[in-house]
């Protein structure tokens, strides 16, 4: 088949926890079918870019970013229809670009990748469609929206009713919805009740070798996570906040590194806090995975898979996750990982790992083995193109 892959960013670096998952479905796509790619970039790196993507993809077009910036609570986007996410990738040229290629190389079958970019498939009216969803967004901004003050609730809800009109639309614009788990996908079957189109698929393990593990010399922790994402950033207030203090009163010389690129004001000055400390600059976060003697993932919102906490596990380091963290993953509490309820079993479980250097290391053994178990690429693989040929065939059914 001749394939479209429609993303919203350039997915490089390959091993970039966020660009796993898209580059994962172009590589396994291009072992059998014909596929282009249309991706933005802006990240200054489209050189390297598109010479690592045309190892799968012929034809590559990287096209510049829209320049914009919307404000959830401006008096624009509170005005305007469209989720917050749509119009920040809302492009004319891009989708001019995307019609004019409809007519010189009529696709098979269009795979566009996040919500966001789900509007573009208006340019393919008669041709077979894909959307990856990965996690349904209007959940994680109504959860978010719980936690917010009233002025702030009111614009997270209004968000949320605006992406769950946009998802419902694509469970009947799309031949095949994809999302990360099957917990997703039973949320978005409960949204569009009878639909059959909605699937789940997951997100290749990232492709790294087990750790030489050099643990550091007093108790450390490693929060992982892009800090440019409000939920990494809620995470990572809440832990310090709720769980750390108590962690510090036991083992006064723990260590708490939060690692991760673009951290706001909120992040930044948690680095205040007494044996927290802040990488922000570190691009390969395989030293700091082989140094820590736990890794957390203390989300509190309950929305798709946690790729920190499958990055961390496929690397064998132990992982002690919230009960909302753990939504979605392919693995068994309390032989995989350990899960918390809440704060303070949270610090009662990484005090007792602190305490027991043979469980953390058989811990961290048993989460490596069941990445490799339940996230194999080759299985992934076969699933998505069972995927690929079910929406294409049910284009050419007639209605």
């Amino acid at each position: 088949m001749r394939i479209l892959y429609l993303a919203p960013r350039i997915p490089f670096p390959a091993l970039d926890r966020e660009h796993v998952r898209p580059y994962h479905e172009v590589r396994f796509l291009s072992l059998r079918h014909d596929v282009d790619m249309v991706a933005f970039g802006g990240n200054g790196s489209e050189w390297d870019a598109r010479r690592l993507m045309r190892r799968f993809c012929p034809r590559v077009q990287i096209l510049p970013p829209p320049i914009r910036a919307v404000e959830p609570g401006s008096a624009r986007h509170l005005l305007a229809g469209q989720p917050l996410s749509v119009r920040l990738y809302q492009s004319r040229d891009l989708m001019e670009r995307l019609e004019a290629l409809q007519q010189t190389r009529r696709y098979d079958l269009v795979f566009i990748y996040g919500t966001a970019m789900a509007p573009y498939g208006r340019a393919f009216p008669d041709t077979a469609k894909i959307l990856d969803m990965v996690e349904v967004s209007s959940f994680r901004w109504r959860q978010h929206g719980e936690q917010q003050g009233i002025l702030a609730s009111a614009v997270f809800r209004r968000e949320a009713a605006r992406l769950r009109g946009l998802e419902s639309q694509s469970a009947k614009d799309f031949q095949r919805v994809i999302l990360a788990s099957d917990t997703e996908a039973d949320v978005l079957r409960g949204l569009c009740q009878g639909s059959r189109r909605i699937v789940s698929l997951k997100t290749p393990a990232p492709p790294h070798a087990p750790l030489l593990r050099r643990p550091a010399g007093v108790p450390t922790i490693l929060l992982a996570a892009h800090m440019d994402y409000l939920p990494n950033q809620d995470a990572a207030k809440a832990f310090v906040d709720d769980v750390f203090p108590a962690i510090r009163a036991r083992h006064p010389d723990a260590i708490l590194r939060i690692a991760g690129r673009n951290p706001g004001p909120v992040v930044r000055a948690l680095a205040s806090v007494p044996g927290v400390y802040l990488d922000d600059r570190v691009r390969d976060l395989r030293e700091l995975y082989g140094n820590c003697w736990v890794s957390v993932v203390p989300h509190r919102v309950s929305r798709g898979v946690r790729n920190e906490l499958l990055e961390a596990m496929t690397l064998g380091v132990p992982v002690v996750a919230s009960a909302e963290a753990f939504v979605g993953a392919d693995a068994i509490a309390g032989t995989d990982l350990v899960v918390a309820e809440n704060p303070a079993d949270m610090a009662t479980r990484i005090l007792r790992l602190f305490d027991n250097q043979t469980e953390r290391d058989h811990l961290g053994f048993r989460a490596r083995r069941a990445m490799l178990n339940n996230y194999s690429h080759w299985s992934i693989a076969l699933r998505l193109e069972e995927i690929v040929e079910a929406a294409h065939r049910e284009q050419l059914m007639p209605a």
